[in-house]
């Protein structure tokens, strides 16, 4: 029989969910998953760092969520506000001066970063016949492709992988043609086939899927220039 007693008293905390504005409970994350979030950077492997990611705030909502459906800056923002609650709300980032390059320690409070989701249009017209409805590609769905994933993959093969999981389907006057029937090759010819125009509005709507980003002013210890940066990316603020 254990003699240890149970920790079961932890805090919790209410976080909207930034696409959907949906509110929920959250927990702090435990030692046991700052382990698992620990090991997963450490490794440097992105799939497995944003499986821990996913882990990690799946245990910690404690509301009934589908987490497969979540976008991928609703699962970012969702785990910094849990770092913020579970480890503390400030963190130390290493800063390149833009004018000399030196590298600054910059104390950044986490709270300071605000996802505003406009509300959007998801169908984008390429031809007067043609339509593709969009969505803001899930994060799952993202950590799980390995073109978009794996850093022997190229910008432009990114691009279009980015591009395909956001395609839900190909509207075609009457007809509706579904991308899960639809392989990688065939719907990059189509992409291929397209005029610069009709493809930068496709791109113009992957651009502006909203992401964790923050603009950060510091001055540079060493020349004192400055800089005003923008710092992207769930990673870059842990």
């Amino acid at each position: 029989m254990s003699l240890l007693p149970k920790l079961n008293d932890v805090p919790k905390y209410n976080i909207i969910i930034p696409s959907n504005n949906q509110d929920i409970t959250v927990r702090p994350f435990l030692v046991k998953e700052e382990k698992i979030m620990l090991i997963a950077l450490e490794s440097q492997d992105p799939k497995q760092i944003a499986r821990a990611v996913l882990d990690t705030v799946t245990s910690c909502i404690m509301d009934d969520v589908n987490v497969n459906a979540l976008t991928s800056y609703d699962v970012e923002y969702l785990f910094l506000q849990l770092r913020c609650k579970s480890v503390g709300e400030t963190t130390d980032l290493l800063l390149k001066c833009d004018d000399c390059a030196h590298e600054n320690k910059v104390n950044f409070n986490l709270n300071d970063i605000k996802m505003n989701v406009k509300s959007i249009q998801n169908k984008v017209k390429i031809t007067d016949q043609i339509v593709l409805e969009m969505r803001h590609p899930s994060f799952v769905s993202l950590a799980n492709n390995e073109k978009i994933t794996s850093e022997k993959t190229t910008t432009t093969e990114q691009i279009f992988s980015l591009i395909k999981e956001s395609v839900i389907s190909v509207i075609n006057g009457d007809s509706r043609i579904d991308m899960k029937e639809v392989n990688i090759d065939e719907f990059q010819e189509f992409l291929e086939s397209m005029t610069q125009e009709q493809f930068s509005n496709i791109r113009s709507y992957i651009e502006n899927i909203p992401k964790l980003s923050h603009g950060i002013k510091f001055e540079c210890e060493k020349c004192s220039h400055n800089n005003e940066i923008s710092v992207e990316g769930l990673q870059s603020f842990l």
